[in-house]
Order: structure tokens, then C-alpha cells, then sequence
């Protein structure tokens, strides 16, 4: 069997286990009656398994298994991040911020339920990761601080939340390769280093292995958004605000290898025998979509 077809086989069966995880855990979390809080919940289980490559809590459960980690484990942890993943997509899409009316083939959030239950989901997942943290990982009073700490850290004013201020507050101002850098490493990537990082914890890594895939995180999510930049290149090409628009197409293909050999190597420093994660990192090189 071709080895690409055989990974790609084997990351569908982890998508499949997140997606049984976070739709579980929706429908059946005891809730407050009343119809109004029946809405609710379904406009978090509308967004939250309205498909997606689960990319996040896969490569959590990528990291937990490189260290022989049981995945039942990690999966609160890697639900918890999909959790505010999700909840960004949905304020991403409201009027006040993209104006987006279909996310993945399907109305917005917002189309189906009112900005303002959307808001309210959003709002309702992003707090509901913290009850996943605090519930799942209670024996541990070191894992609860330390993931606390760092999903606040990634999804925040110093991470995703930060990212998306600097983005808005752009406006047309040509950014340099630094600030367009910057901007993606805290908007997107800090999610992403997140899930390896948190899981890295989560299975008991040494901290020189945690380091290392911290910085492989790192580099992976900065490398999708510069090969989503090549992709996009026909689009937007002249966009100042993409990587293609400041270093051209051949130029942005020669940092995308940049950034992905940087991110094989600190890979590499923890394991030579990581095929699954060595293959994300090929593949968004070669991806056509």
C-alpha cells in the first residue's frame, strides 16, 4: 500500500476519534433546564462538529502516542483546544468581524442561530474548555495550573486573540516579512504549538523534547499559513498582507521549505521515528488545497 494513502488512512481514524469525543461530550454535559439553554447547546454542537480536518487535536494525539501515551489521556486536553478553535471560527464569522455567511458547505453560525446566540456559543465553548481542563485532570494539581496557563497564554491577548487585534488594526499598512511573521505566529500558530506542546506535558516529555516540539509546533503552524498563502497566490497576490504579496510566489515557496526544514529538525531532535508528523509536514508542502 502507498505510504502516503496509508498515513492519510490512519489520520482519518484519529479525526474520527475526536469527532465521537467532542460530540459526546456536548450532547450529554448535564446542563441547567430551560429551552433557551436546549438552544444554546445546539448552536455549540452546530459549529463544534460541523466537520473541519480537526488538525489541532489530532496532532495532540499525534504527540501523545510518539511518547506512548494513552490517547484517552490527551483527548480532554486536545478537545479543550478544538473547543476554542471553534469558538473563534464562530466570532471570526460575525458582521462585526469577517461577515461570513457559510463556513465548511454550511450556513454560519450566526445565519442559523442570531448574532447573538452565536456570540453566546462562542463565549460558552471557549469557557466550557476550562471545565475540560479542570474536570479531566484534577489529580494532577500540576497539569491543571500548567494547561491553564497555557491555553490562556495561546488563546489570548498573547496569542490568538492578540493575533487577530494586530490583523484588524492592520488596515493597508504594507507589513514587513518580521510583522507579517509575527502576526500569523500569534494568530494561528499559537493554537498549534499549543496542541503540541500541552500534549508533550500531558505524556510526561522531558523538557528538551518539550522545547524541541514546541518549536516544531511553532514552525508547523506558521508553515500552513505561508503554503495557504502559495495556494491563495491567484486570488491575492497582491495582497499586503500575505507573504506571496511581500516575497513573491518563488520566494514564499522558498521560505515555506525554509520554515518546514527548520521544523523537520527539531522534530527529528526527539524522534526519528515520528512518520505521521514527518508527513504533515510534507504534505503541506505538496498540498493542492
Amino acid at each position: 500500500m502507498d505510504l502516503a494513502i496509508d498515513l492519510e488512512k490512519e489520520m482519518s481514524l484519529r479525526v474520527q476519534t475526536v469527532n465521537q469525543f467532542v460530540e459526546k461530550y456536548l450532547s450529554d454535559m448535564a446542563l441547567p433546564q430551560g429551552n433557551a439553554i436546549a438552544e444554546l447547546r445546539k448552536s455549540m454542537l452546530y459549529s463544534a462538529t460541523n466537520g473541519g480536518k480537526r488538525f489541532r487535536p489530532v496532532l495532540s494525539l499525534l504527540v501523545a502516542e510518539l511518547f506512548a501515551c494513552p490517547i484517552e489521556k490527551v483527548l480532554p486536553f486536545a478537545a479543550a483546544v478544538e473547543f476554542i478553535h471553534t469558538y473563534s471560527l464562530i466570532h471570526d464569522d460575525l458582521p462585526c468581524m469577517d461577515n461570513d455567511d457559510v463556513r465548511r458547505g454550511k450556513p454560519t453560525n450566526h445565519k442559523v442561530f442570531g448574532e447573538d446566540f452565536a456570540l453566546l456559543a462562542g463565549d460558552a465553548l471557549l469557557t466550557e474548555a476550562f471545565m475540560l481542563l479542570a474536570k479531566n485532570y484534577a489529580d494532577s494539581g500540576f497539569l491543571v495550573g500548567r494547561l491553564t496557563e497555557l491555553v490562556s497564554e495561546a488563546a489570548g491577548i498573547r496569542g490568538m486573540v492578540g493575533g487577530q487585534a494586530i490583523d484588524l488594526r492592520a488596515e493597508e499598512k504594507q507589513m514587513s516579512l518580521e510583522e507579517l511573521t509575527h502576526l500569523h505566529r500569534l494568530k494561528t500558530g499559537a493554537l498549534i504549538r499549543l496542541s503540541v506542546e500541552g500534549a508533550a506535558i500531558i505524556a510526561g516529555a522531558k523538557p528538551s523534547d518539550i522545547e524541541s516540539l514546541k518549536k516544531f509546533g511553532e514552525g508547523l503552524g506558521l508553515a500552513f499559513q505561508v503554503a495557504d498563502d502559495v495556494l491563495d497566490h491567484g486570488e491575492k497576490d497582491q495582497d499586503i498582507r500575505s507573504f506571496t504579496g511581500i516575497l513573491g510566489l518563488e520566494g514564499t515557496k522558498d521560505y515555506l521549505q525554509e520554515i518546514s526544514d527548520e521544523t523537520m529538525t527539531e522534530l527529528r531532535k526527539v524522534s526519528n521515528d515520528a512518520a505521521m508528523l514527518e508527513y504533515l509536514i510534507n504534505f503541506n508542502q505538496s498540498r493542492k488545497a
